[in-house]
């Protein structure tokens, strides 16, 4: 990843402690970069153009301006905020409908090297809200997203990058690189710990017919990947050591590296798929999005 010069900040409208505005301040104060705070508050009191029609039209136009004025003030005190810390930030309101329409609008004017938005949690489970403006993040954001959750992050924390060195795609290749390069970037931007994670087989339990030879034919298998991990970790100043690779469940084994390296982003790639791809890796993605307890960070080739 280049050097951080723009981030586009979401700003949760109905959220005052909003994680994302320490996340951005962090990377906005150690990168430079100049911050972009963007807010959107749909209205739901009738147009301009309706307002003529009814007898109430002057308190409508009064609580209107009053509505704006408070989200705008909101946004400037956060203004402030940034301000002290020595970082220029600008700020956008809008009460459009549709929010993630004026938010993909805005990154595409902005260009920002990264869009940072909170995703919520359920207050009954402590599970990960990802709503519907969220997944259209996910998959139309043309910069790199970073989705925070809302907790602290470890000071002697990592931050770690989930590859597939196997992957039959070129493309998929390409993307290990970018991800391998994000998180070394900002692991040395933050002054935190670069971790890589691989998942390479299922169990041996869930295998149809069994394996004579399970135990040679796992550890050929393992000698494999690594040969592949060590290709791809080569170029990156990334030693094994930093290398967390596992067998079985993809979630459980990823949730638990996290856990293990204290994790404060996880970097993920997306790829364009078919409709039966898009289907699993989806479900996968929802998976990784719902139970990861460290914020993560999605890249994509081709911006």
């Amino acid at each position: 990843m280049k050097n951080l010069k723009k981030l586009l900040v979401i700003v949760d409208p109905d959220n005052d402690s909003d994680f994302v505005i320490e996340r951005a301040i962090l990377l906005a104060f150690n990168s430079k970069a100049q911050v972009l705070l963007l807010m959107n508050k749909a209205n739901v009191l009738p147009q301009d153009s309706e307002l003529e029609q009814r007898p109430a039209s002057r308190f409508f136009r009064t609580q209107k301006q009053l509505f704006t004025e408070h989200y705008q003030s909101r946004l400037a005190a956060l203004q402030t905020r940034f301000a002290v810390q020595g970082i220029d930030a600008d700020t956008y309101f809008s009460t459009d409908k549709n929010s993630a329409t004026v938010i993909l609008r805005k990154i595409r004017e902005f260009k920002p090297d990264m869009t940072l938005k909170s995703v919520q949690t359920k207050s009954a489970l402590s599970r990960i809200l990802i709503t519907n403006t969220d997944w259209k993040l996910v998959k139309n954001c043309p910069s790199p997203l970073l989705l925070v959750k809302a907790r602290p992050w470890a000071e002697d924390g990592a931050i770690m990058a989930a590859v597939d060195p196997l992957h039959s795609k070129s493309q998929q290749n390409q993307l290990d690189h970018l991800l391998l390069d994000t998180a070394v970037s900002l692991a040395t931007s933050l002054q935190l710990n670069a971790r890589v994670f691989h998942c390479y087989f299922p169990d041996l339990s869930s295998m149809f017919p069994k394996v004579v030879d399970a135990e040679d034919f796992v550890r050929e298998i393992r000698e494999i990947h690594w040969t592949r991990i060590r290709a791809l970790i080569a170029g990156h100043g990334l030693s094994e050591d930093q290398v967390t690779m596992t067998r079985g469940d993809l979630i459980k084994t990823l949730l638990q590296a996290i856990r293990k390296d204290r994790a404060n982003i996880l970097v993920l790639g997306a790829l364009s798929r078919n409709v039966v791809e898009s289907v699993i890796i989806g479900s996968t993605a929802e998976k990784i999005l719902y139970d990861t307890p460290c914020d993560v960070l999605i890249m994509k080739l081709n911006r």
